[in-house]
């Protein structure tokens, strides 16, 4: 009788290791599930980000309006101008960053549209500022549910504002607003 022995009572290393097998621990199951579906995404993951990152301009871009416009100056400052005092007042990271200027009207292909001088070189010039602007604050911007917008951030657009204003002030693009008094309004 000696010769038979009861599994539960056997020690060792095999021993163990078989009821280990038999009835695993949640443990055992997780850790054989992460292993089974990260060999095949370490596998997967560099081709499918290569396409990705290759896609990626091409998604912008698509999402973004193309303005194809010889006349484009004539639109673009106001529609700059707008976007900036939007970015001043965002309280949303949807107003912060409703607009790329990298794509839309500050596209390369569109800017080599504008007609030369100053006011092509004001909008080339702003866009670039504003694209930096917006990256540069964009942490400050990106909770959903606020905007907390420094005053650093507001000055920067401001400055942007005022070197667009000044660029396409002689430019007689549209008539100034006048308030009820008559009054030209910035």
């Amino acid at each position: 009788m000696s010769g038979i022995v009861n599994e539960d009572e056997e020690r060792g290393f095999k021993a163990s290791l078989r009821r280990h097998l038999r009835n695993p621990p949640m443990r055992t199951v997780v850790l054989v599930l992460i292993i089974a579906m990260a060999i095949p995404s370490a596998i997967i993951y560099p081709t499918v980000s290569n396409v990705v990152q290759e896609n990626w301009g091409e998604v912008q871009q698509a999402r973004e309006r193309h303005f194809v416009n010889v006349t484009a100056a004539s639109w673009i400052y106001p529609f700059l101008r707008r976007q900036a005092e939007r970015m001043q007042q965002a309280d949303v990271p949807g107003e912060w960053r409703s607009v790329s200027f990298i794509n839309g009207p500050c596209f390369a292909d569109n800017l080599e549209q504008l007609p030369g001088a100053k006011y092509a070189y004001a909008i080339e010039t702003a866009c670039v500022k504003l694209h930096e602007i917006q990256f540069k604050y964009a942490a400050d911007c990106a909770q959903t549910s606020t905007c907390n917008i420094p005053d650093e951030a507001i000055f920067e657009l401001q400055v942007v504002l005022d070197r667009l204003k000044v660029a396409f002030s002689d430019a007689n693009l549209v008539r100034p607003v006048t308030d009820d008094k008559g009054q030209i309004r910035d």
